[in-house]
């Protein structure tokens, strides 16, 4: 282990403070770093104080740079000499990127070309042109930054939750790996259902700084890259069985943005929420304005030689859907401002011998209707052709309590800060990726099909 690695966490938010600082600390008394720095922007320099006020870990520097803007966004000049100090200061840098996810990628490119140690959160970037997402340049920038990554002795992994989860990936992906090896059987179809229990106002789609809509990304870019990152995991198990075919990816889809809400949820509350605005519609009546809200899309996945398709499924990501909110006004100091309440549902199967369907969902803990905190449950069901395979139960249901999704977070946290992450590589996350810009692309042309290849 190389001595006196300094961490920089670029990007101090709620996020941070809440979730990680305690992993941080850890890595500090163990010797795996020596401590940490902030690099921020300037507008931040009051929140980044007053989330440090309640800290027992304090960093050792705080840097910040001048807020970047449409005619002037961030560059590698902004930040390079802040990093090279440090870099000149220590034996070696690790960098934690945790901005909002448009300035990703100048911060990861530079990591890349430079050979640094870098952490991620998801998505992995979203291109911008002139202040707006552009999808399709997802693709070549991508697959350019995992070629250049191949060139330096640097690790670079993505934050996200699956790949560390103990339903997720331990029962869900590892339950149908084990089969699929053993009884040779591809993956023939996959359902997947994201609620993600978000709900945002009309004037806070516009005012949000932090997941912004307005930008031109919206579900896909934000919490549910999380299921994508899952869904690609699982459609790319068929490796196992066909190592060396082409996956041809065909889906299309429908969604809904800021513009259709008012239409969309009940009178009688968005009144209560000074919120029901029928005219706001000619504020972003162009779908490329506001990223989406909801989507649903049906898809195929074939032999991209033969034609022959091998799996079916359908992907719904959904923020329209039941929330804990009760607020008008987002109180100072809530992290959960929206009042997002999750529940997830994937359902695989193995054609006629084997299907698993895990429904994992947050589960408030409230007195006089006033939530205190947030649990979580899961269940796992498996239907299995029990009169063909061996020591199999025709039906198997397991539960699970105590489930804390920022656990698996932390998880893959601490594996990147001791150089033992080996799960969520910037490679790994191509494929996730694509299947992202699919889906984005897809929304530009609601129900025309997009085709690429997965693998």
């Amino acid at each position: 282990m190389i001595k006196n690695t300094h961490l920089l966490v670029i990007g101090f938010d709620e996020i941070v403070s809440n979730k990680y600082i305690n992993s941080i600390k850890k890595a500090v008394e163990s010797g795996n770093i020596n401590g940490y720095s902030i690099l921020d922007l300037s507008s931040q320099r009051q929140n980044i104080e007053s989330r440090l006020a309640s800290l027992d870990l304090q960093p050792d520097n705080i840097y910040l740079i001048d807020d970047p803007t449409k005619d002037k966004p961030c560059k590698a000049d902004d930040f390079e000499p802040i990093i090279r100090k440090i870099r000149s200061e220590n034996d070696s840098i690790k960098v934690y990127i945790a901005t909002e996810l448009r300035a990703h990628e100048v911060y990861l490119r530079y990591c890349v070309e430079n050979g640094i140690d870098s952490l991620v959160e998801k998505p992995v970037l979203a291109p911008m042109v002139c202040g707006r997402f552009v999808p399709e340049n997802i693709n070549p920038i991508i697959r350019d930054l995992v070629e250049k990554s191949k060139q330096k002795d640097a690790r670079h992994s993505v934050m996200t939750l699956g790949r560390y989860h103990p339903i997720y990936n331990d029962k869900l992906i590892g339950s149908l790996k084990k089969v699929m090896i053993n009884e040779k059987s591809p993956l023939t179809s996959l359902h997947l259902r994201a609620a993600g229990g978000v709900w945002n106002l009309h004037r806070e789609y516009e005012s949000r700084e932090d997941h912004p809509y307005k930008y031109g990304y919206g579900m896909i870019m934000h919490g549910a890259y999380h299921y994508i990152d899952l869904v690609t995991q699982m459609l790319l198990l068929n490796k196992l069985i066909y190592p060396d075919v082409i996956f041809e990816v065909k889906l299309s889809s429908f969604g809904a943005y800021p513009h259709d809400q008012n239409d969309r949820i009940s009178k009688k509350y968005s009144d209560m929420f000074d919120d029901n605005e029928p005219d706001r519609h000619s504020l972003d009546s162009n779908e490329a304005k506001y990223g989406e809200t909801d989507i649903t899309c049906s898809f195929c996945m074939s032999d991209k030689k033969t034609g022959r398709k091998i799996t079916v499924g359908t992907i719904s990501l959904e923020q329209t859907t039941p929330s804990i909110r009760s607020w008008k006004d987002i109180p100072d100091g809530l992290y959960n401002k929206n009042g997002r309440t999750s529940s997830v549902q994937y359902e695989a199967q193995l054609s006629t011998l084997m299907s698993v369907g895990v429904h994992c969902y947050d589960v408030p803990i409230a007195e006089n209707h006033q939530v205190d905190r947030i649990d979580a449950k899961a269940v796992l069901i498996t239907r299995k052709n029990a009169s063909l395979l061996k020591d199999a139960k025709y039906i198997e249901e397991k539960n699970y309590t105590g489930i804390f999704h920022s656990e698996s977070n932390k998880r893959l946290m601490e594996a990147w800060l001791s150089n033992q992450e080996d799960r969520s590589s910037l490679e790994s996350h191509l494929p996730v990726m694509l299947l992202a810009q699919a889906l984005a692309e897809s929304l530009k042309n609601q129900g025309k099909a997009v085709i690429f290849d997965l693998g």
